[in-house]
């Protein structure tokens, strides 16, 4: 079954006594990460109860190939129904889905989490037509949406904002929720006791993303620019960005170069710039028609791998993660040097 984002507080009772699994998947990693969460809070309340939550990635079913299935039909130690949570999920891990769904023997829920996937995809595709798997994609969001989520996380915290500062916010906020989330943190920390936001607080605390220095470092590492890329990147990180939420918007920009790669190749170039480029943009032009030229899908989805690779070293290992972001930026603008047009 097909739903969107907004239409899962309808489906709660659906998700807690009839599906047997779920597909969250898009592009936009911040959504895809908040809905899932949501998703594996209504099937296990308490997610750090290892006992009854299993957290596999991709890359351990291809080391155990049955993990799936034998998490799926071991019964939680202390009762109570089994979240199995695949992450990372890709065009690979189809066959041991179909065949955990085929084989399962208990009411165990099996979550998966993806990024970016085409209406072809295989993995899409099984669990669109299964009758027992709620499947939703999480694209960019629209104003509307921006709106309602900056409501709901401030009202979480009892915050209101004012009419003629909405707008502002809106235009500031990045379509990244992982973004957008990080500015409303800031602000929340700003306001202190106070309970209403106004246009004085919007202007001193959230970053305008449209003119901020992220859209010249995805452009400069897509481009081939070293120099400029690094100079980005050491700005942002003296600015407080975390090295693994640089790789994320990486993640997303790259997932935005797939989409244009794609519509360049059956609409021409003016419709693949329309699918990457904002209309605060247009000073970026030349240079997103230079990126879809040197971007062939086959390297981006390699692009795509190693930075889903570069996030998981930065939280398992003990290399530093600034280390690691050094090491990608530096990988794939040299793909883009080599292939610069």
């Amino acid at each position: 079954m097909k739903a969107k984002p907004f239409q899962v507080n309808a489906l709660i009772p659906q998700i807690q006594k009839e599906f047997q699994g779920a597909l969250v998947f898009g592009p936009d990693i911040g959504i895809v990460q908040e809905l899932s969460e949501k998703i594996a809070g209504l099937i296990v309340p308490d997610l750090k109860d290892d006992f009854c939550v299993c957290k596999i990635t991709n890359s351990k079913i291809k080391e155990i190939p049955t993990i799936l299935l034998d998490e799926g039909n071991a019964t939680a130690l202390l009762g109570g129904r089994k979240l199995i949570w695949l992450k990372e999920a890709d065009h690979t891990s189809v066959d041991y889905i179909e065949s955990y769904f085929e084989n399962i023997k208990t009411d165990a829920f099996l979550l998966i989490s993806a990024g970016n996937l085409t209406k072809s995809a295989a993995l899409r595709l099984f669990c669109e037509t299964h009758p027992k798997i709620l499947t939703i994609a999480c694209y960019q969001e629209e104003a509307k949406d921006v709106v309602a989520f900056i409501r709901e996380v401030l009202s979480a915290k009892g915050i209101q904002v004012h009419p003629d500062a909405m707008p502002m916010m809106v235009e500031r906020l990045s379509e990244n929720r992982l973004a957008t989330r990080r500015e409303l943190d800031k602000l929340i920390c700003y306001l202190g006791d106070k309970k209403t936001v106004n246009v004085s607080d919007v202007q001193a605390i959230i970053t305008d993303t449209q003119n901020s220095s992220v859209d010249t470092f995805c452009c400069a590492v897509a481009t081939g620019q070293r120099k400029v890329a690094e100079k980005e990147y050491h700005l942002m990180i003296e600015n407080g960005e975390n090295p693994v939420s640089i790789i994320r918007i990486l993640y997303l920009y790259f997932n935005k170069l797939l989409d244009a790669s794609e519509t360049f190749e059956t609409a021409g170039m003016a419709a693949a710039v329309k699918k990457i480029m904002k209309p605060a943009q247009f000073r970026l032009e030349s240079s997103f028609q230079k990126q879809i030229q040197i971007w062939k899908k086959s390297f981006i989805f390699k692009v795509l791998s190693l930075l889903i690779d570069a996030e998981r070293q930065a939280k398992s290992t003990g290399l530093p993660a600034e280390l690691i972001l050094d090491r990608v930026i530096l990988q794939i603008s040299g793909v883009a040097q080599r292939y610069k047009m």
